[in-house]
């Protein structure tokens, strides 16, 4: 009798153990639904989705923008309630970061600067998602690995309050910004790290850094958020913006702010692209594919575009076009493994924190 009983439960081990290894990982069971005909692809997450019935986003947009694309989502699948949470990148990284590590699976998506892509990968919060839709975005906007999905990416500009400085003493060059009168007049988001990187990269790591320390000297006032710092710019309480951005200085004048935005001369710093991704492991994996498909999609695409961004479908435009003017693209290749280094070189030449 002893011996039937280790019998039948040893064949039940061997059955469980067999049921584990059949059990796919989110990112195993995406890539075989990426895999399926466009149409039994989109009717499988739809069909998900419904039972899952909500999508954690983990924002790091604006609220005014993430609320017009969680609009439109929301019409297109009216069975899924967008539930979203901002905060800035670094911010964002260190929460699902924590809690990974506790053990908190709680969101579904979420998209922030890849300079933070390495360190995001090594801490496992991420998946691989190859959607289909990545044949359609431009070069630079997609890795081949299936880690780099970019939704948009930002140029640096000038933004300059019209009623405190006058056109012939607009600044043209980071260099104008180092001169006397700017001093204790200029305002700074307090993690513009690209800004930083595209400095190095053009001038060199010696004169990018005396550049920095030297901007850092003109005692810039510092505030957590591009949107707010373009606010207080346009509402007289500063009079330059040093890292404006298209989107933000497009949606400024189209509000009648009275700010104008200047292309820095001689290169336009831009940022990484903004890499938007697929949690590891996602609450509600059908709900969170469908809205990084989204997120891709043409129609998100033309939201973003309307805002002023410079997004990543090559069949999108944008709204603010810099023409024939140099492009410094920061490196994610150079830029992703040194994050720690560029964070702490911003806090230091620019931010003027101590050691």
């Amino acid at each position: 009798m002893m011996q039937r009983t280790w019998l039948l439960f040893g064949a039940w081990l061997l059955v469980f153990a067999g049921e584990l290894r059949a059990q796919k990982s989110p990112e195993e069971f995406l890539e075989d639904v990426n895999r399926l005909p466009a149409s039994e692809r989109q009717r499988r997450l739809e069909d998900g989705a419904k039972k899952e019935r909500e999508v954690v986003w983990y924002s790091t947009m604006n609220r005014e923008d993430s609320n017009e694309l969680i609009h439109a989502f929301e019409t297109d699948y009216p069975y899924l309630k967008v539930n979203f949470v901002s905060a800035g990148g670094p911010k964002t990284l260190n929460r699902v970061t924590a809690e990974y590590r506790a053990g908190a699976y709680l969101y579904d998506a979420t998209g922030y600067r890849a300079t933070f892509l390495t360190p995001t990968r090594k801490a496992g919060v991420i998946m691989r998602y190859r959607t289909p839709l990545r044949e359609f975005l431009r070069p630079g906007f997609v890795d081949q690995e299936g880690y780099f999905n970019a939704t948009f990416t930002r140029a640096f500009m000038f933004i300059v309050n019209k009623n405190l400085v006058t056109a012939r003493d607009y600044p043209k060059s980071f260099a104008n910004l180092l001169e006397p009168k700017w001093k204790g007049k200029l305002a700074m988001d307090n993690e513009s790290y690209d800004l930083l990187a595209a400095m190095l990269d053009h001038y060199g790591d010696a004169e990018g850094r005396r550049m920095a320390e030297a901007l850092g000297k003109q005692e810039p006032s510092f505030r957590r958020g591009t949107t707010l710092v373009g606010q207080l710019v346009a509402a007289g309480e500063y009079p330059v913006m040093v890292d404006g951005s298209n989107h933000l200085a497009y949606e400024l004048k189209k509000k009648g702010a009275p700010i104008e935005y200047l292309f820095p001369e001689p290169f336009i710093p831009v940022m990484i692209p903004q890499g938007f991704w697929v949690a590891a492991r996602p609450p509600h994996p059908h709900a969170a594919a469908l809205f990084v498909d989204f997120m891709l999609a043409k129609k998100g695409q033309e939201i973003m575009a309307n805002q002023g961004r410079w997004v990543s479908r090559k069949d999108v435009k944008y709204q603010v076009d810099p023409g024939q003017r140099k492009l410094q693209v920061v490196s994610q290749e150079k830029w992703g493994e040194r994050t720690k280094e560029l964070v702490q070189l911003y806090n230091r030449l620019i931010m003027r924190e101590a050691k």
